[in-house]
């Protein structure tokens, strides 16, 4: 049935189906990933360690500088993405529970599989 005919609109009848239970899923994935980049941010500010100068000695210095440098700019991109994640995985919470909150209001599930 198309949305408009010539006599004027016509109903349009929408299914909604959300796997509510795979949404969450998502969710609780997004978070503990959030947490594994997070410890990956950390581990990368921790190094090099105090030990790496008088290992690589004065003809590494210039390497040292930048590999100091560089990882600190990933660490940081690790941070970053972590924060994007979490964010990802709190949406996919508030998904889930805004169409479980649907289904209560309307008295009819839209929930495909799961709940």
């Amino acid at each position: 049935m198309r949305p408009w005919n010539r006599s004027g609109p016509s109903r349009v009848i929408t299914l909604v189906l959300a796997d509510t239970a795979v949404i969450r899923a998502l969710g609780a994935a997004h978070s503990r990933q959030a947490a594994d980049l997070d410890a990956v941010a950390a581990t990368l500010r921790s190094v090099p360690g105090p030990g790496c100068a008088a290992a690589f000695g004065p003809v590494g210095v210039r390497f040292l500088a930048a590999l100091t440098e560089a990882i600190a700019r990933e660490s940081g991109v690790a941070a970053q993405l972590s924060e994007r994640v979490a964010t990802a995985g709190g949406t996919a919470e508030a998904s889930a529970a805004a169409y479980g909150g649907t289904e209560r209001r309307v008295g009819q599930s839209i929930t495909a599989v799961g709940g």
